[in-house]
């Protein structure tokens, strides 16, 4: 068995891991890496030249290219059910926003739907020599992680979590008997807070301002973080003024309508009937002048119906902005953050609200990525991807150097023999 990798390393984007077994090629995730002003795209292989594709899930840095394998007759791909649907809805907003750097169209994005090869979690497929498992990963609804298995047995963890969530009961059961790993490094250096202290916190800042009559804008990604949000204020009694926008309302019923991909069923059933859906300009307008939460996207305030509230509650001091993940350096969310500034009509502005951030994540963080990797025997070979350099690197000596593993930083395009 060999493995190569067409994108993902040292940065997180453009995942695209190549396994090649005696008589099978299986290309593991297709993605893209959003950036200004057009997205980066993985190393080109030809659809002729694979037996099968398997996305991971359906986030466009695993997903977004690989509607182009769809331009020559297609291939076989597969994915959950879950991971197609969302597929559908990120791929054509993908097209509306960046579809002048787009090597492909909405046509492409059908044929990827109608030839995918739908999945369950603890399902095998035969690809000629090859076996191919597909195991729950625990990071959105839908993901999974792969096994391959041919004469050497490869794990690719995709991105991947442990730890239970409000909508999610983490990866369980991961593979230990395996020649090899290709795992996510994203978090590599991060120790993620406790959830309960994070969840705690995050209500009680929310309950503060509302009861000083003001709004809460949360940005947040409208797949599972807006829901996770959701039911996180649920849980807590949080039920009044509670609204969502933009995209997030669409995920919203379709997770409503796919109860098998979602552990925390019930909760996020009970928050959708609390929760005001905002789906026009009057409901939109009530929202931002009433006292309450606005869960929006987009996460990192880079446009979305989020814009729009930060216009009108930034300069009110009882009145916060809870960013509720990871920002990206050069976003407006990470800027909000660094010099407490925004940018209104061209004009740069002071925010007068609250500004906090609650570092909510899907990806394992340094101690579940190193505690997989401590289950694993001594030799086992390991490749660290997905992560900035300083957080690939430092998995990979970790891992060699503490657990006696034969982990490395791959270079791209490289092929290894497993």
């Amino acid at each position: 068995m060999r493995v190569s990798f067409l994108g993902g390393i040292g940065e997180v984007g453009r995942a695209a891991v190549l396994v090649e077994t005696r008589d099978a090629r299986i290309l593991l995730d297709y993605g893209v890496k959003p950036s200004e002003p057009e997205p980066l795209f993985p190393g080109h292989i030809s659809p002729k030249d694979l037996d099968a594709v398997v996305i991971t899930h359906a986030h466009l840095d695993h997903s977004g290219a690989a509607p182009l394998l769809m331009l020559n007759g297609g291939v076989k791909v597969y994915a959950t059910d879950m991971t197609f649907k969302l597929s559908d809805i990120l791929l054509r907003d993908f097209l509306k926003l960046s579809g002048y750097y787009i090597p492909y169209e909405v046509l492409e994005v059908e044929e990827l739907l109608r030839r995918g090869i739908r999945v369950n979690y603890g399902d095998t497929v035969k690809v000629k020599d090859a076996e191919i498992t597909f195991l729950d990963a625990g990071h959105i609804p839908g993901s999974i992680q792969v096994l391959v298995n041919a004469d050497k047995t490869l794990l690719y963890t995709g991105d991947y979590s442990t730890r239970k969530t409000r909508l999610l009961s983490g990866a369980k059961n991961m593979p230990r008997d395996v020649d090899a790993v290709v795992t996510e490094a994203t978090y590599a250096l991060t120790e993620h807070p406790r959830r309960m202290d994070l969840e705690r916190d995050f209500v009680n800042d929310v309950i503060e301002l509302i009861d000083l009559g003001g709004r809460v804008l949360v940005p947040a990604f409208a797949v599972a973080r807006s829901q996770e949000m959701m039911c996180i204020l649920e849980a807590y009694g949080v039920r009044e003024s509670v609204y969502l926008d933009g995209m997030a309302v669409k995920i919203l019923d379709l997770f409503l309508e796919s109860k098998e991909f979602v552990q925390g069923y019930q909760l996020l059933y009970s928050a959708s009937k609390h929760v005001m859906r905002v789906n026009d300009r009057k409901k939109r307008k009530r929202a931002a002048e009433s006292p309450g939460v606005i869960i929006s996207p987009a996460g990192m305030l880079k446009g979305g119906p989020a814009a729009y509230y930060l216009e009108r509650i930034f300069d009110d001091p009882y009145s916060g902005i809870f960013l509720v993940s990871f920002q990206v350096p050069g976003t407006p969310g990470a800027r909000l953050l660094e010099e407490g500034k925004i940018t209104v009509r061209g004009e740069d502005v002071e925010v007068k609200a609250r500004v906090k951030q609650f570092l909510f994540s899907a990806h394992s963080g340094r101690s579940e990525l190193r505690s997989y990797l401590g289950s694993l025997s001594p030799g086992t070979k390991v490749f660290t991807i997905h992560g900035e350099p300083e957080a690939c690197r430092d998995l990979a000596d970790y891992a060699r150097n503490e657990l006696s593993l034969d982990a490395v930083l791959p270079e791209k395009h490289h092929k290894y023999e497993i």
